[in-house]
């Protein structure tokens, strides 16, 4: 039971792993492409990362890299906002 129980948390925190308010889309060489919001906290950022544009129309996740980071909001406020973005709302 402890096992499952262990397992089952490890899976939690995995999946967690992912979300973010503010996903920080990175190009494969870690370099920004642009910053993505839709305004909830569990943004999942690893799959948006990879259909999002940035301001010129580039995708983000077009060379197979699935580079994100949490943004702050700073850092949203700052950045280069994808196409299909929101405004940063704290």
């Amino acid at each position: 039971m402890v096992r499952v129980s262990s397992i089952l948390i490890l899976l939690t925190a995995s999946m967690a792993a992912n979300a973010c308010k503010w996903c920080q889309c990175l190009k494969s060489d870690g370099s920004h492409c642009c910053l993505y919001t839709n305004g909830k906290d569990d943004t999942d950022c690893q799959l948006m990362c990879q259909q999002v544009h940035d301001s010129s129309g580039n995708n983000c996740g077009s060379n197979g890299a699935l580079n994100y980071k949490c943004a702050t909001l700073p850092e949203c406020n700052d950045r280069s906002h994808c196409r299909e973005s929101h405004a940063c709302l704290a």
